[in-house]
């Protein structure tokens, strides 16, 4: 009797160290063949070592750049020199790949070996192994979160365990979550009535916008301001008019577009806008990547204390821009920043107190 007992009871402890063994391996999206689940859940051979990768979206290129620079192939889009001014030269000489996951140049990827292969946000489980059969044995990961500010801690991790840069990652993760608790501490206690309404300008004229809910504009929400663009639909790209601009009259104004930036304090047409009247419009710095958007990833995390300095400057005096910039090109966009350079990355954005 007591023979069957502890025979049930050492039954019932493998069962148990196994189901703890196996959520561990479902959790960090590996397992002891060498294999990997995707984000999609996806089972994807693997190999152990992996040296060469290549991303298909520009949310995802960039957080391997700032994973794992060394273990890129190619950019999946043509870079500027304006663009490449805070890039390291070796970084800049990068061959380009171009295309995503509609038209890219997959002889071209392929011709270039790759040991695995990112889709970012890749919609669906049929895409994705459509993608794969095009890849025939290089492996295909999808990521996904990689392009919403909100949710992109389980692609970090995610990237990091696959990379074999987890220290990477979780430091990334830090800085992430160490900036955002700050704003968002310091913000929650705004009352609606006081926010900053926000107008984000595209293009050359600023009359194309995101509606409130597009990942391009989730800066503003995060830090605390209302974004005064009405549509109807939930998100996505959307043109308006002057008249429409005028009628919300924004308190600032942020835009990615260096043209309309130089342009709108002599603009007749904006004069009568209160962000345009009492300075507060901004331009988004955008060397090695975009701080706002474009794309709409880990690159907009150093975004979210500029975006907090540009909408309340009196309410984070104590947050130290110029440390946190150089912090986060040192460590993620492996480039070391002097205080000269700093001090021209914040001032060109139109930032005053830094």
């Amino acid at each position: 009797m007591n023979d069957g007992k502890y025979k049930a009871m050492a039954i019932i402890g493998v069962i148990l160290i196994i189901g703890v063994i196996g959520i561990y391996i479902f959790n960090s999206g590996f397992n002891l063949l060498g294999g990997s689940t995707d984000m999609l859940g996806r089972n994807v051979d693997v190999p152990t070592q992996i040296n060469k990768t290549y991303a298909m979206s520009e949310s995802v290129t960039v957080s391997l750049y700032m994973l794992a620079p060394d273990k890129m192939i190619a950019w999946n889009s043509n870079r500027t020199s304006s663009e490449n001014r805070y890039l390291p030269a070796e970084y800049q000489n990068l061959p380009v790949l171009k295309g995503g996951k509609q038209n890219a140049n997959y002889d071209a990827i392929i011709a270039q070996n790759p040991d695995v292969v990112f889709v970012g946000h890749g919609e669906d489980k049929e895409t994705v192994n459509k993608i794969q059969e095009k890849f025939g044995q290089i492996p295909v990961l999808d990521v996904e979160g990689d392009n919403n500010l909100t949710e992109m801690v389980p692609s970090l991790n995610f990237m990091g365990k696959v990379l074999g840069a987890e220290n990477k990652s979780n430091e990334l993760v830090s800085f992430y979550k160490n900036v955002t608790d700050k704003v968002k501490n310091t913000v929650s206690s705004i009352p609606e009535s006081e926010k900053k309404r926000v107008y984000y300008a595209k293009g050359a004229n600023g009359l194309s916008t995101f509606a409130p809910g597009s990942p391009q504009t989730q800066l503003i929400n995060l830090c605390g301001g209302v974004n005064v663009a009405q549509s109807p639909a939930n998100k996505g790209a959307m043109g308006v008019s002057m008249e429409l601009v005028s009628q919300w009259n924004p308190d600032v104004i942020i835009t990615s577009d260096s043209q309309f930036y130089q342009n709108i304090y002599s603009n007749q047409s904006w004069q009568t806008v209160n962000a345009v009247k009492n300075r507060q419009v901004y331009l988004a710095p955008q060397s090695p990547f975009n701080w706002f958007e474009t794309p709409p990833g880990a690159n907009t995390i150093i975004g979210i204390p500029w975006a907090a300095k540009v909408l309340y400057p009196d309410k984070f005096s104590d947050l130290d821009i110029k440390i946190l910039t150089k912090e986060f090109y040192s460590e993620f966009y492996h480039y070391n920043l002097t205080d000269g350079e700093v001090s021209d990355i914040l001032s060109s954005s139109g930032l005053t107190q830094f």
